[in-house]
């Protein structure tokens, strides 16, 4: 059966253990029960900014093997040109054990090395000297510009059904899109959902979009190939296009028997 418990306390009553059990159980069952299938990845906040050769991760939440980690205060991070693509990202540490605690550690750093087993890539950008680092973008194509501007393509993001784009780039994609003019209602629902998600929608429905309405085939996409496969659509659509696939068998046909 369904229940709710929370314990009570007052003045002069004894203070159990299963009261303190329930303080913390529950905040944690139900943070798995609520983010089970959905991956790893950002759940809240950790936005970018760049000053005076000092890169600046905000406060944030991640998801990461069922458990949520947060930093509440900004971790920055010195930041100067190499001309060098360079990594921003968290480097998850062995579970930590002690007396009357148990947690882990997502350690920040910044450095030529791609992601690997156990790390989560924050962004990735290639600095020239005498430059600024942009983490703000004009449109949806500058999200991918390769010098002197963060590219948060591969970050993972969590989403139901697991980890994805950045739901602010999937917000500029749609409003892009509708201002485009078209009346594919295929294009136009992708779009109106993502706006009315806030840009936050199941991997896979971007996977099934880019690959009816544009060239990509693969049952598994990147979040690099679901970008890609974005742009094409976006431009596509800019140039008068519309380039909608009909699969085998998909138009109705009358039978006179």
């Amino acid at each position: 059966m369904f229940r709710y418990e929370y314990p009570v306390f007052e003045h002069k009553n004894l203070l159990k253990k299963s009261m303190l059990d329930e303080l913390r159980d529950y905040p944690l069952s139900l943070s798995r029960m609520y983010f089970e299938g959905h991956g790893d990845g950002v759940l809240e906040g950790c936005g970018l900014s760049w000053d005076k050769e000092v890169l600046h991760l905000q406060p944030g939440l991640i998801h990461y093997s069922g458990n949520i980690y947060r930093m509440e205060e900004a971790c920055s991070l010195e930041c100067p040109a190499t001309d060098e693509l360079t990594y921003l990202k968290v480097r998850f540490a062995t579970t930590d054990y002690e007396r009357g605690r148990k947690g882990g550690l997502g350690e920040v750093l910044l450095n030529n090395i791609p992601p690997e087993n156990g790390e989560m890539e924050m962004g990735r950008f290639r600095l020239q000297a005498g430059a600024r680092l942009r983490t703000t973008y004009e449109n949806f194509e500058d999200y991918r510009t390769e010098y002197d501007t963060v590219n948060r393509i591969h970050v993972p993001y969590i989403h139901a059904g697991g980890p994805g784009l950045w739901p602010q780039l999937l917000k500029v994609y749609a409003l892009e899109m509708l201002e485009t003019g078209t009346t594919d209602i295929h294009d136009v629902s992708f779009a109106m959902t993502l706006l009315g998600t806030d840009g936050h929608i199941a991997p896979e429905c971007v996977r099934w979009y880019v690959r009816r309405a544009g060239n990509t085939e693969p049952d598994k996409i990147s979040n690099a190939d679901c970008y890609r496969g974005l742009l094409d659509v976006l431009r596509n659509r800019k140039n008068g296009g519309t380039g909608w696939k009909q699969q085998d068998g998909g138009r109705r046909q009358m039978l006179l028997l």
